[in-house]
C-alpha cells in the first residue's frame, strides 16, 4: 500500500508490478498520476 503524493490518500491495489534486478516495483495510480513504490528484496541465504 502506498500514498498518493498529490492528495495524500492510501492507494491499495497496485496497477503493474515488476522485478527490477534485487528491486521490487509497483506502480500505482491516483488522482490521474502514476507514481511508483520501490521495495528492496532481501534474501537470506541458509546452509
Amino acid at each position: 500500500m502506498a500514498r498518493c503524493p498529490t492528495c495524500e490518500k492510501e492507494v491499495e491495489t497496485s496497477v503493474k508490478e515488476w522485478d527490477l534486478g534485487k528491486t521490487h516495483v509497483k506502480q500505482y495510480e491516483c488522482c490521474g498520476k502514476k507514481f511508483r513504490e520501490y521495495v528492496k528484496m532481501i534474501y537470506e541465504l541458509r546452509r
